[in-house]
């Protein structure tokens, strides 16, 4: 557990009870300072930077693997190897029933850490709201500071459960939010002798807004931390755009995304550029936390997964996203969106591939990312939300003007076209803009969920997942492809309850997910 500091709550994790079997030893808490150390400590998620999938040290990586911007990289020299991360997520990657569960069906890891580690935060951001109140009082400073906190808590709850819900409960549909099963809400740092049950998704996402509109009220009367690792009222605003749009409330959708363009209007232009696009110095970036797994795994081609082909050929010529966020060489893409020009251009003399590969490796991963790949709120994606609340809402001409600032400054200027789009098409052409730009950034999985329940041109996909069996761990040779398929309107594009959940909270129901069975086909 992370060190936090001695004047709060101390919390002690155990058994498999992830909601209130926390022991507690209460002490003197000298002011909202030591409530905001505990917040900073315990309260945002850890900045695991640059960790393996097999160390489990990162928060939910695995949803840039379940969906369509990824896949498993088939020029790979190492094999079925430890170097091999298929294995680390392999039930998460192939959609099973147990998402813990070997690739030989021999063995189950444990399936809760994201779970545990989301709710443990959850209870910490409660021990600060349980108490914040009584110290917004005395000079204008502490008063200030104390809100502040106050106003970073609720921020934190909202959007732990907005994560929660979207993991392990069903999209938000209006006509069934009400019955469909979301996740337990716990709001209270004190214990409580109950078996957690869950609740609606309803029930969650009002629970979130709730939480969201508290922490809008705090944070937009004082001045920011000024820093991008603690949220400020901007930061509130493009995630209650977020929220809005799962909710398919799109007048608030597009009402809370004017105020970040109203805010933070300025995208980095791509003509011209040099430099790491995504990072924590760069004008667009408004709040990140947690981790980026995404360098250690996709990077080249000693990685287990590589960059879709199908993903990088929805860039159109001209569009200079497609140099910035990615390179190739040969049938290999890999990934550079944080570090190309970050951490120095690659050596490609003299032409040998190898040479290529190891010293981008070297150069790539002597620095860790300084933002996160699944928790990043950046002004591109308000023009994003603003663009298709507006579209949904029949606004065409605010829709066009938010979705051409963006590409405008995305394409280069002798290739950039005005686009001319109306209805169904246009709402599609957000979407697709939407996947390229906020790429491996953590939408793609929830986006092609809340595209299942839309009720203005809802759309599904059939995705496929190709696993090789090696002939050993230190051959290359393969021995089978095995293709795994998730169907439109899949049951698994919502995750299981983790197993050990189950196990300690009896009678709580499971989210149904079918067995996962596999096409083989023998390589020669």
């Amino acid at each position: 557990m992370r060190q936090s500091i001695l004047y709060i709550v101390l919390f002690f994790l155990c058994s498999c009870d992830f909601l209130e079997e926390y022991s507690q030893d209460t002490v003197y808490v000298r002011g909202y300072e030591d409530l905001e150390e505990l917040l900073l400590g315990e309260g945002y998620m850890d900045a695991n930077y640059a960790r393996p999938l097999e160390g489990g040290y990162t928060y939910y990586p695995y949803i840039h693997y379940m969906q369509d911007e990824t896949d498993e990289c088939e020029t790979s020299p190492w094999g079925g190897s430890a170097y091999n991360r298929r294995d680390a997520i392999f039930g998460y990657y192939t959609w099973q029933d147990r998402c813990g569960v070997s690739a030989d069906g021999t063995s189950y890891a444990d399936e809760s850490a994201d779970w545990t580690q989301l709710y443990y935060h959850v209870n910490i951001v409660n021990s600060v709201i349980d108490v914040v109140d009584e110290y917004i009082t005395g000079s204008e400073e502490k008063r200030q500071g104390a809100l502040r906190v106050k106003g970073e808590a609720y921020f934190l709850r909202g959007a732990y459960y907005f994560t929660l819900v979207n993991l392990y409960g069903k999209p938000y549909n209006k006509l069934s939010s009400e019955t469909d099963l979301g996740v337990p809400l716990k709001l209270t740092g004190e214990i409580q002798d109950v078996i957690f049950q869950r609740e609606s998704v309803a029930s969650v996402y009002e629970q979130i807004l709730s939480d969201l509109h508290v922490a809008e009220d705090c944070l937009g009367k004082v001045p920011s931390a000024g820093t991008i690792y603690q949220a400020d009222s901007t930061a509130v605003h493009l995630l209650l755009s977020r929220v809005y749009l799962y909710m398919q409330n799109w007048v608030q959708a597009l009402a809370y995304a004017q105020k970040v363009v109203a805010a933070r209007a300025e995208l980095v232009d791509l003509n011209g550029f040099s430099g790491g696009f995504l990072s924590k110095s760069s004008i667009e970036t408004i709040f990140s936390m947690g981790g980026n797994s995404i360098m250690c795994n996709t990077v080249n081609q000693y990685k287990s997964f590589q960059v879709s082909r199908e993903l990088y050929d929805t860039f159109d010529i001209g569009d200079l996203r497609k140099d910035v966020f990615f390179w190739t060489c040969g049938d290999f893409i890999g990934y550079t969106k944080v570090a190309k020009g970050q951490f120095g251009t690659w050596n490609k003399e003299p032409d040998d591939p190898e040479y290529y590969y190891y010293h981008y490796s070297l150069a790539y991963e002597a620095k860790p990312a300084d933002i996160s790949d699944n928790w990043l709120l950046r002004t591109a994606e308000a023009y994003l939300n603003g663009a298709e609340a507006a579209a949904y809402l029949g606004k065409e001409d605010v829709a066009e003007k938010l979705l051409e600032y963006l590409r405008e400054r995305r394409w280069n200027l002798e290739a950039y076209h005005v686009l001319s789009l109306t209805g169904e098409d246009l709402v599609n052409y957000i979407r697709e803009e939407r996947r390229r730009e906020l790429c491996l950034e953590g939408h793609r999985w929830f986006d092609l969920r809340r595209y299942t329940v839309c009720e203005k041109y809802p759309y599904t996909k059939e995705i496929e997942k190709i696993y090789y069996v090696y002939k050993d761990v230190n051959s290359t040779e393969k021995m089978e492809k095995r293709i795994y398929k998730l169907e439109k309107n899949d049951p698994a594009y919502t995750l299981p309850i983790p197993f050990e959940v189950l196990e300690y909270h009896t009678g709580m129901p499971d989210n149904m997910h079918p067995q996962r069975n596999y096409v083989m086909e023998f390589v020669n």
